[in-house]
């Protein structure tokens, strides 16, 4: 099977760990352009890694409006060239759960991407080590496995138990290993021998933004808010006189806030840098949890792109830019860190962070990743 399909016309399946019209990620950043670039993308939404709680309520029963094919229930803003699936498999958390997925839902899932054209020896891209996953790759059997790493999926409070082997299953099955940041990249290099550092990267759209207004005090946390963030750090702010915005999604409970926070809903995504250059500085607020280890934030390159400071927590994937971003971890520190500003930023800063984005764009790191691709692939046989 391997050989049977040119690296050139491989079509790719993305087993994917968010639906599509989750926040805009690396999932469909790579999958635009792996279409982009002419091949026929099949990005299979998340099949499950834990069991899911009342915060998955709003996921689910949009699940159930595509199974159903309920008008206005398919994802939008899909590119031409992505076909995107909705499974239809129970959570991988179970044993009677797997057994039921393996032995008759992973095959129907399989029968319904051949159905939509999938074509025998596609290359996969997988995201996390799950049953559902390992078993796709049986049934799919595709000519190249990357598994791209972008989560600390081990230390994921609803991490199975059995994680730790199914990963091992996973990393025995890849071609190639993909991390983005340097805390992933040193937890598997020792286990897989081709693993490489690749980030998602910024759009070009980034770049054109009008710079700062030079007043520091206006403050935006933008993406998903989730729990694994401190809502204390951006209160601060707000609480020492700084204009603050959260814009996005919430997942899950409300973060507890001033009033005066601004909450800015979701925006389509190319309109996202006409809202954001109102802003004089970006914050990244993680929690140091040990799932977070292993984050780098996709929107490092964004926030740097635009020139914008960025105020962030100790995340072990910040001292690779520590110059060029601002670490404090109290609510005190981050106040003190912002009023600082006027004196500590400088155009030489504002020019070296657009110099480090322009090396990550999204066109720079595709490139790395299809040629890590096109080599692993020539080795595979």
């Amino acid at each position: 099977m391997r050989g049977a399909t040119p690296f050139a016309d491989a079509q790719v399946v993305v087993l994917s760990t968010i639906d599509w019209d989750a926040a805009w990620q690396r999932h469909q950043i790579f999958a635009a352009q792996f279409a982009a670039a002419g091949r026929e993308v099949f990005f299979v939404e998340n099949t499950g890694f834990r069991d899911p709680g009342l915060a998955d309520a709003g996921r689910l029963v949009r699940r159930l409006a595509r199974l159903a094919g309920r008008p206005g229930a398919a994802p939008q803003g899909v590119p031409k060239g992505v076909t995107v699936v909705s499974p239809a498999v129970l959570p991988p958390t179970k044993t009677a759960f797997r057994v039921i997925n393996e032995n008759w839902l992973v095959p129907r899932l399989t029968a319904r991407l051949k159905k939509q054209g999938l074509r025998p020896g596609p290359i996969a891209v997988v995201y996390v080590a799950t049953e559902t996953t390992l078993a796709m790759l049986d049934a799919l059997n595709p000519s190249l496995v990357v598994y791209d790493c972008a989560s600390h999926f081990a230390a994921h409070p609803g991490a199975p138990e059995d994680f730790g082997a199914l990963e091992a299953k996973l990393l025995a099955r890849a071609d190639l290993v993909v991390t983005d940041s340097k805390f992933l990249y040193d937890r598997l290099a020792p286990r897989h021998p081709r693993v490489v550092r690749i980030h998602q990267g910024v759009d070009e759209s980034f770049f054109a933004a009008k710079p700062p207004s030079g007043n520091w005090d206006s403050f935006c946390y933008y993406g998903t808010w989730v729990h694994e963030l401190d809502a204390r750090l951006p209160a601060a702010l707000a609480e020492a006189g700084f204009k603050v915005a959260l814009s996005g999604f919430v997942k899950g409970p409300p973060p507890e806030l001033p009033a005066s926070v601004r909450r800015l809903g979701p925006v389509a995504r190319e309109n996202l840098v006409e809202r954001l250059q109102d802003f004089d500085v970006f914050l990244l607020p993680h929690l140091l949890t040990p799932f977070h280890q292993g984050v780098i934030p996709a929107k490092l390159y964004e926030c740097m792109a635009m020139g914008r400071p960025v105020l962030a927590t100790a995340l072990p994937s910040m001292e690779e830019v520590r110059e060029h971003v601002y670490v404090a971890a109290t609510p005190e520190e981050w106040v003190r860190a912002a009023r600082d500003l006027p004196k500590t930023e400088t155009p030489e800063r504002r020019a070296a962070r657009i110099a480090l984005a322009r090396k990550h764009t999204h066109a720079a790191e595709f490139a790395r990743l299809e040629a890590a691709m096109l080599e692993a692939w020539d080795k595979a046989r």
